[in-house]
């Protein structure tokens, strides 16, 4: 009788443990999460809200791949390759425009660019869903060093929709949109499909002043974000390393836009999607001449600083949905689930005669 009551004992520990991981976890929503408005962007720490994407080897494989280091192929017809991003701190900056093309150009079709990520927004339903689904940009952060233990990364991005005649009909931007280096965004705390009317794209190149700081640490008050430099409770590092994301970026027009091609009936093989995005220091240039933050290198000579720098390498960006993103368990719910399955073990130990 004693060995029958350890036996539901240890049963219902396990399976309470796997039914409040799996299938009693809350669907993931990102009303009221936390995030900064960067132009037509918001974008989403995914430490502060709870979540993680993992982007490691064969991970990526269940998203659309937009720049990594391996495994490339989309291996969906009118889809481009993913760009091979820098691996290592070789180089300070990484531009679409200036890389090799991962599709090619193929002048019988109109959605393919050079120096763009591509895909025909048939494709992207193919690999994606957009009839249940709208897109979320994932962003793996891989920075070393820094002067000040706190390295970040310029970034910025831009988001392009055309027709059938190669025409554009839509534009969206990530970007500090003409602020102070590092000094722009919106913090916010709401819906993800937020408005983000106020900015408006007009299409032209971005200087050194539009890109945005990414990784480092963010810290919050434990009700919102704060600058660090503020009074805080919690400091999240968003340095995370290649194989986890530290970022979930919306656009919401996008998304709405896409919504209403798909409500009106359209062919989605007649449009196509088309991201120009920037990691580093390039060649933009601010009005007066000036560039990305440098450092003395000996000889007379400046470098990129290297808080603005790619100085790691393996940075990832690719695509994916809201179901592509899962809630950290609370400690409680690892603790039970560990005691479970520690029962388990227990109970199948063999025993001595």
């Amino acid at each position: 009788m004693k060995t029958r009551n350890n036996k539901t004992l240890i049963a219902f520990a396990i399976s309470s443990a796997f039914f409040t991981a799996t299938a009693g976890a809350a669907p993931v929503d990102l009303t009221g999460g936390l995030y900064m408005t960067y132009g037509d962007a918001n974008s989403y720490s995914l430490p502060i809200n709870g979540l993680e994407v993992m982007a490691g080897p064969g991970q990526i494989d269940v998203y659309t791949k937009l720049g990594l280091q391996s495994q490339l192929s989309n291996s969906t017809p009118g889809m481009d390759d993913a760009f091979d991003t820098p691996s290592a701190n070789n180089i300070s900056g990484f531009r679409t425009r200036l890389s090799a093309d991962p599709g090619g150009v193929d002048p019988l079709n109109t959605w393919d660019r050079a120096g763009w990520w591509d895909t025909t927004l048939s494709a992207l339903n193919t690999k994606i869903d957009l009839v249940n689904n709208s897109l979320v940009f994932f962003f793996a952060n891989n920075e070393t060093g820094g002067q000040d233990g706190n390295p970040n990364l310029a970034a910025w991005g831009r988001v392009e929709l055309t027709d059938g005649t190669g025409t554009v009909i839509a534009r969206y931007d990530l970007t500090n949109h003409g602020a102070a280096y590092g000094a722009g965004g919106v913090q916010g705390t709401g819906d993800p499909m937020a408005d983000v009317t106020p900015y408006t794209s007009t299409g032209t190149e971005p200087h050194e002043s539009d890109f945005v700081q990414s990784g480092g640490l963010v810290c919050s008050d434990g009700v919102t974000m704060v600058d660090c430099s503020a009074p805080h409770t919690i400091e999240y590092q968003h340095n995370l390393g290649g194989d986890r994301a530290a970022y979930a970026i919306i656009f919401p027009e996008l998304n709405r836009d896409i919504a209403q091609l798909i409500a009106d009936g359209k062919n989605l093989a007649d449009y196509a999607m088309h991201v120009d995005y920037r990691l580093g220091c390039g060649v933009e240039t601010n009005a007066d001449g000036s560039s990305f933050p440098q450092v003395p290198a000996g000889n007379n000579k400046t470098e990129c600083d290297p808080n603005y720098a790619i100085n790691g390498g393996s940075e990832k960006v690719f695509i994916g949905s809201l179901q592509s993103l899962v809630y950290i368990p609370e400690p409680t719910l690892l603790s039970l689930t560990a005691l479970g399955l520690l029962g388990g073990a227990l109970f199948r130990r063999p025993r001595k005669s």
